[in-house]
């Protein structure tokens, strides 16, 4: 399968599993995405950056999928709440292993992209403006595509990842990524102010901190 990854100053040496921040969406891994706008939109503003095509081969390795249904992506969000802000989970031991083993039991893990537009709509839920009737809504309306983030040196490997090609962006597309970047946060605020107008007197919802304490 053919995946984007996007580099700020690219790739030195072998690809590695263990070189990006520890509190991105999904941990530390190497991240791809089926879709070449989003890691265009991450280097368009750097002037070393660099552009991949990479081919990925997931038969033999365990990989973690997160689903669309509304357990998944609840699942997803709590997730990545606890990569980005894991003091927040100190009281709850029972997620604190289950995402553990996320980490440690997977060779991939597989789920939306979480942009910093998306994010928008992350922090609104994790601040408990918005329900997760809301968040599951907002997820459904835009359309970022599947982030692919390896976590193991299995994942890495030749055997499951190849370079297919490397360059930096035309001008034009530097430009229309940046562009597009600034669009995409003007519609994710219309859209949360949306989800706030309907569902704020909704009934049968739950709140982050909620699902915490169900879950936790």
């Amino acid at each position: 399968m053919k995946l984007y990854h996007g580099s700020k100053s690219g790739i030195k040496g072998d690809i590695q599993c263990n070189l990006s921040r520890n509190k991105c969406d999904f941990g530390s891994g190497f991240y791809m995405g089926d879709r070449a706008e989003q890691p265009m939109g991450l280097i368009a503003g750097w002037e070393s950056h660099r552009f991949y095509e990479m081919e990925f081969d997931g038969n033999g390795l365990k990989i973690k999928r997160f689903g669309n249904t509304y357990e998944e992506l609840l699942d997803w969000a709590v997730f990545i709440a606890y990569n980005r802000n894991p003091e927040w989970y100190a009281d709850y031991r029972k997620l604190c292993r289950k995402y553990e083993s996320y980490h440690s039991e997977y060779d991939a893990i597989v789920g939306v992209i979480a942009n910093d537009k998306m994010f928008q709509l992350l922090e609104r839920f994790y601040d408990g403006t918005l329900c997760d009737k809301a968040l599951i809504e907002g997820l459904s309306r835009v359309k970022l595509g599947n982030q692919y983030v390896l976590k193991s040196s299995k994942a890495c490997s030749d055997m499951h990842l190849r370079i297919l090609t490397e360059r930096q962006l035309s001008e034009r597309e530097r430009k229309l990524s940046l562009a597009q970047s600034a669009d995409h946060s003007h519609q994710m605020a219309g859209i949360i102010g949306e989800l706030q107008r309907r569902y704020r007197r909704a009934e049968n919802i739950k709140f982050f901190d909620e699902i915490m304490e169900e879950w936790g």
